[in-house]
């Protein structure tokens, strides 16, 4: 009985162990992955695909500036054709 009671306690130990060492790993793995990660937006912001893609986003704002300008000109002259009378009258 005594011997099995041992036994678990050094499996116990064993596993208390193990169970450290992989924290312990878990938590350079961790660093290790913002590091990657920091490396990795670094990257992706200086590249060309970057540059690109912000091209492409403030050509986008241009169009659809564009458009609601155009959208409240015609909301404008509708307004001016018929009036806010004529919802009152409904």
């Amino acid at each position: 009985m005594l011997n099995k009671i041992k036994h678990l306690e050094d499996l116990v130990k064993k596993s208390v162990a193990l169970i450290k060492k992989l924290e312990d790993d878990n938590a350079v793995l961790q660093q290790q992955i913002q590091a990657l990660n920091a490396d990795r937006q670094r990257i992706i912001n200086n590249s060309a695909g970057a540059r690109e893609l912000a091209q492409f986003k403030g050509k986008v704002r241009k169009k659809l500036s564009r458009i609601t300008a155009r959208i409240d000109k015609a909301i404008t002259l509708q307004d001016t054709l018929f009036g806010e009378d004529s919802d009152d009258n409904q």
